[in-house]
């Protein structure tokens, strides 16, 4: 197969163990990705830019000669997908591991099917947000404190930028689409990581986890996401409240978003 002329979604797979780079590599080809899985943890980050993949699969506790973890090192440089490979029972790590920024987590065993799975989930919304680009125009959401600039998939509260991932960007789009009601974990995995999804629902938790923190960070004042016990998640009152409330589309000099 030519790497550089196959329309295939592109994989770059970064374990040192070789029977679960095999696993892993003969089951992404028969599920119709292209891969490349360099055994040099180097070759890796040299191949995230000139291969240009769509994911990263990298092995949770695979270092740099640096002593830095190979996957934040990419998160950093590049802007594909990473998903980490965690070993069995290893809960604290894969929630580590999201904390930190990666994607999504997966154990071990590998199981191809679960594996491919999760694979297409994450490449399906990209490709529906870019086909909407190309079709209608990229408008601002303004609701009260927070702007979501949806073209350049930034957001602001008060003024100031949040620095997102995607997944947590389109956690917040998503509840800024029906910002009075109240979303719950599995609408909103249908939403963003698409309807075949498998795995834990609280992944949900712990990306809004992530957001929630870098939202205080920006604006200590003004909460935005509020938790309805029970439930699920909605936009809090400070966003939504009668006196804040205004939730339209509009161009970016309409309110000088730089």
């Amino acid at each position: 197969m030519d790497l550089e002329t196959s329309l295939a979604p592109r994989i770059l797979i970064a374990v040192t163990d070789a029977d679960l780079r095999d696993i892993a590599v003969a089951g992404l080809r028969a599920s119709g990705f292209c891969v490349s899985a360099p055994i040099d943890p180097e070759a890796t980050t040299v191949l995230a830019q000139s291969f240009s993949p769509d994911i990263l699969l990298v092995d949770a506790q695979l270092m740099t000669p640096e002593g830095l973890p190979l996957f934040k090192t990419l998160r950093h440089s590049s802007e594909q997908y990473v998903l980490c490979i965690a070993g069995p029972g290893e809960h604290r790590i894969r929630a580590a591991v999201l904390h930190a920024g990666a994607d999504d987590a997966i154990s071990t065993p590998l199981h191809v099917g679960e594996l491919a799975a999760r694979c297409h989930a994450m490449l399906r919304r990209p490709r529906q947000l870019q086909q909407r680009i190309e079709t209608a125009p990229i408008p601002l959401l303004v609701l009260g404190p927070l702007t979501m600039d949806l073209g350049r998939r930034e957001a602001y509260v008060e003024g100031k930028e949040v620095q997102t991932t995607r997944i947590e960007f389109s956690l917040l789009e998503q509840l800024c689409r029906r910002p009075t009601e109240v979303w719950t974990r599995e609408e909103l995995l249908d939403a963003v990581w698409g309807p075949q999804w498998v795995g834990d629902s609280h992944v949900v938790d712990v990306h809004l986890s992530n957001l929630r923190r870098k939202l205080d960070k920006a604006a200590p004042a003004t909460k935005v996401i509020h938790t309805v016990r029970g439930v699920g998640f909605r936009l809090a009152n400070d966003v939504i409240g009668p006196a804040r409330f205004r939730a339209v589309t509009e161009t970016r000099d309409t309110i000088g978003v730089a």
